[in-house]
Order: C-alpha cells, then sequence, then structure tokens
C-alpha cells in the first residue's frame, strides 16, 4: 500500500504575490518510489499541522532559504542570506510530531541542517568566510554553474547501504553543520571535510543528507535514496 508523504512547501514572491511552491520532482519522485505526497502550506497553525501530522507516515524536510541562527543562539553573520521565521517555526513543530508518533524523517540541505540544530547542533552561518580552503558548494560568484563532488559515506550507515562508499552529488548550500547534535552520527564528508550526512543513532529513522536527491538528471542513482526512505516506512 503507498505511503502518505508530508512535505512543507516554502513561500515565494512572484511579481507581489504569494505562493506556495516545492520542486515538483519531489512528489514525481516519491509517487514513482512508491508514496503518495501530501504538501503542507506554510502556516502556524497547530491544529492544522496535528491534522497532517496524522495524516503522514513519512516526512521530508527539503531545502531553501537559510536558517535563522537565534535558533542556535547565535546572531547574524554578515554574509547570512534571506531567513524565513515563519517557516523555521511550521517545520520544527512537525519535526517535533514527527519524532513524537515515531514518523521517520528525511531531510534534504536545509532539512538536514533544521534537524540538526533541533537536536542541538549548529551551523555554519557562511562556511565560506568561516571555514578555509572548502569547495565551491554553490554558486557563490553567480556564473549560472551547477557545480558536483564526491561525498565519502561511513560504513555501517544507512546511506552506505543505498550508494556503498562514496557518490557524485550536486550542490547548493553555503551554510552547513557545525557541531553535531547529540545523538547523531556523521555518516558522509566531502574531502574538504564539510559534513555531507547524518543520521539519528537512537530507534527511530531520521537522517539528513547535504545533497538534492530532486534533480534526477544531476544523478540516476538519486531515485535509490527515494526508494529507501519509503520502503522502510
Amino acid at each position: 500500500m503507498d505511503k502518505f508523504i508530508g512535505i512543507p512547501c516554502w513561500l515565494e514572491n512572484r511579481e507581489g504575490f504569494i505562493s506556495h511552491e516545492i520542486n515538483n520532482n519531489f512528489s514525481k519522485m516519491i509517487l514513482e518510489s512508491g508514496g503518495i505526497p501530501i504538501v503542507i502550506p506554510q502556516i502556524y497553525d497547530e491544529n492544522l499541522l496535528d491534522e497532517y501530522i496524522n495524516m503522514i507516515e513519512g516526512l521530508i524536510l527539503v531545502g531553501g532559504s537559510d536558517i535563522s541562527p537565534y535558533l542556535y543562539n547565535e546572531g547574524p553573520n554578515r554574509y547570512l542570506e534571506s531567513t524565513s521565521p515563519v517557516r523555521d517555526e511550521v517545520e520544527f513543530y512537525l519535526l517535533k510530531k514527527a519524532i513524537g508518533k515515531k514518523i521517520p524523517v528525511f531531510g534534504v540541505c536545509r532539512g538536514m541542517q533544521l534537524i540538526n540544530i533541533f537536536f542541538g547542533g549548529t551551523l555554519y552561518q557562511d562556511m565560506y568566510s568561516q571555514c578555509e580552503d572548502v569547495f565551491n558548494h554553490s554558486d557563490r560568484e553567480k556564473k549560472g554553474i551547477i557545480y558536483y563532488h564526491k561525498i565519502n559515506i561511513n560504513e555501517g550507515s544507512r546511506l552506505h547501504s543505498i550508494y556503498g562508499s562514496d557518490i557524485v552529488v550536486n550542490t547548493f548550500h553555503h551554510q552547513s553543520v557545525k557541531k553535531i547534535a547529540k545523538n547523531f552520527k556523521i555518516t558522509a564528508k566531502s574531502d574538504d571535510g564539510i559534513i555531507e550526512a547524518i543520521e539519528y543513532e537512537k530507534d527511530q529513522f531520521i537522517m539528513g543528507i547535504q545533497f538534492h536527491p530532486e534533480f534526477p538528471e544531476h544523478n540516476g542513482d538519486f531515485y535509490k535514496i527515494f526508494e529507501y526512505f519509503i520502503s522502510h516506512i
């Protein structure tokens, strides 16, 4: 039987009109992997969000804007980009409720970072200014380039069971995990030392990756992670 997978969308200003948006590939890849996508709006109403949590069997937190640094007790770095406190609040609430109900959680890019913060970890607000000798993990010079690099995956992890010891991934981020949260383990890094994947060590499926598997045109093997997630619900 197909599983209902919740995906919070984000808000976007399109010529003065505020719209709820999400990459359609998430819905497509979830459907093709045995799930039914349930798009959750960015409306902070606990009763409404509880209804969505009661409806879903898995939660995917996707990429997007920077996460507000006050959530890990820091002021804004000069290189911090746009944040969305409402989105942070909505997704923190959904994550809290999912954890309480033992609903499997999969975090993509910003989603992984949010999971890490929720459990007490921190971020580099801008790794280019806070870390030495890092790759281009995003198109920071606005050249219209998509960058790729290899990640090295640790044995014994969920990610290793999907991809083996390494995989070439796309990369679209300037923030990254700094201090990893308690009860989590690092499961992959890039060659420059940036944390690329984390997993919860306790008895619940919570994993996060820094790359974007919703672009199968970048790597056809990206379908495998959706298939793995949905098959473990």
